[in-house]
């Protein structure tokens, strides 16, 4: 009976980590389809929130992905999988003793997402090609490190660090569309005031999401 539920969570754990992986990659042909790439250059909402959440959602979907596939090789017979699952049980002692509640990650993250959101930085990937390629590279790189980061912390700490990230969303979206100036200089100021006006409401439901999860999580562990 015990050895059925270990195959049987083994099955799950690779099921999952492969659709994780497909729908990451679905996510970037999808992306990458000539209609997205053209609302791209016309909607600054939509590139600098939702694109840009996109590709951090395939980094998280392919880290955690693979994370599930490996942890399926678990009492595997397989010589190479036990392989895998060894150097990857060794990366996890090392994160875990040089990268303490996912701090050096959690920083990482910050790093590469505030520095794509500069103004100047935003617009040379705009007019450059490869610089362009490059951000989003870099963007799904950071959704790995995000997921590295929350391994490492409980639910109400995840939470909590998406609801300070989400302020800094909220701060540039009053910025655009206060439309005092034209921060991007890629993008008309009227799409940026329009795209403000949606980051806002974008952050106020990200707050009450966010907010409803921590009390229910909260409401959950008292009752217990």
């Amino acid at each position: 009976m015990q050895s059925h539920t270990n195959r049987r969570t083994k099955q799950n754990l690779l099921q999952d980590g492969l659709l994780q992986i497909i729908l990451a990659n679905s996510l970037i042909l999808l992306l990458t389809s000539s209609t997205l790439e053209r609302f791209e250059v016309e909607n600054l909402f939509f590139h600098i929130m939702i694109e840009h959440l996109l590709y951090l959602s395939i980094g998280f979907l392919n880290a955690s992905g693979f994370d599930s596939i490996i942890k399926s090789f678990k009492s595997s017979s397989s010589n190479y999988r036990l392989k895998i699952l060894k150097y990857y049980s060794n990366y996890l002692a090392i994160n875990n003793k040089f990268n303490p509640f996912g701090l050096i990650t959690g920083l990482l993250f910050l790093i590469i997402l505030f520095y794509w959101h500069i103004p100047s930085n935003f617009d040379s990937a705009i007019v450059n090609f490869d610089t362009h390629i490059f951000m989003h590279f870099s963007i799904i790189l950071s959704g790995i490190f995000l997921y590295s980061s929350f391994k490492m912390i409980s639910r109400i700490q995840s939470l909590v660090f998406i609801l300070a990230i989400d302020k800094t969303m909220g701060i540039l979206g009053f910025f655009l569309a206060g439309g005092s100036s034209q921060i991007y200089q890629t993008y008309p100021l009227s799409v940026q005031m329009t795209s403000g006006f949606w980051m806002i409401l974008m952050m106020v439901g990200i707050d009450l999401l966010c907010i409803i999860l921590i009390l229910k999580n909260f409401f959950n562990s008292t009752a217990k």
